[in-house]
């Protein structure tokens, strides 16, 4: 980067009150990412509480640290995610109080998906791709939210890694974790494509994939009551609602196939 642009992004207040800031340079349109306020953990303990109950460990919380340390933890997994070939934005320059990364144009597939476009089944499949190419690269996403991945017309970007699965779990159940977190960000929103949705699912995580998938059924078995939850979001809640559809979906899969 240029620095005059640099400075300019050094000089603004915007990313210091909103976080984000949006700058046009002569390079092109970048975002500048401020810190996040140091964050406590305390509030995650009912979560971890849920994982060791249900014996799943895709459920515990990731810390999120805020503060120099998230930035430091998203610094290092955007260079080993891009290194690695998985799309993600491109780091332009850090500081210690901010860096700045390229800006992918477009909406996010949460946004895509809530409008009811009639390619929503191959938007959603996009996702499953970008998910497995990342794995194949021996790598995982954490935050595999439909809001984190921005749709473009050669793929889907992921975006937001300020914490860090790695500190608490395996490689391999990061990975399932990216599944289930991913299945729960969208499955609520395609509510009457789950027959054709499951058929698709099982293209990328066949119930003999090996390790992501055992520890995937293992959740399965141990939720699937939930899947008995309140499928209406009023008065419930979209946290129920994508719970009860993340539950009926992994409870059909889960089920024994005739041979």
């Amino acid at each position: 980067m240029k620095a005059q642009d640099i400075e300019r992004i050094r000089a603004s207040q915007g990313w210091r009150c909103d976080r984000v800031e949006i700058f046009e340079t002569g390079e092109g349109p970048v975002i500048a990412k401020g810190q996040r306020a140091p964050h406590s953990n305390l509030g995650y303990a009912a979560l971890n509480a849920m994982a060791r109950l249900s014996g799943s460990r895709l459920l515990q919380a990731v810390p999120m640290h805020g503060g120099a340390a998230s930035q430091q933890v998203e610094l290092r997994r955007l260079a080993a995610l891009h290194a690695a070939g998985v799309s993600v934005p491109e780091v332009l320059h850090a500081e210690t109080e901010f860096f700045v990364m390229e800006l992918v144009p477009g909406r996010n597939l949460a946004q895509w998906l809530a409008g009811r476009p009639a390619n929503g089944l191959a938007l959603w499949q996009q996702g499953l791709e970008a998910i497995a190419r990342t794995h194949a690269c021996g790598q995982y996403l954490s935050q595999a939210h439909a809001r984190n991945f921005i749709v473009t017309p050669q793929g889907p970007v992921a975006i937001d890694f300020e914490d860090d699965p790695l500190e608490v779990m395996t490689l391999a159940e990061a990975q399932a974790h990216d599944w289930l977190v991913y299945l729960l960000s969208t499955l609520w929103l395609l509510p009457e494509a789950h027959p054709r949705l499951l058929s698709i699912w099982e293209q990328f995580v066949p119930v003999t994939c090996g390790l992501q998938a055992d520890l995937l059924l293992k959740t399965a078995r141990r939720l699937g009551w939930m899947r008995h939850l309140p499928r209406e979001r009023k008065p419930w809640g979209r946290d129920v609602i994508s719970a009860q559809a993340a539950a009926s979906f992994l409870y059909d899969w889960a089920q024994p196939r005739p041979h």
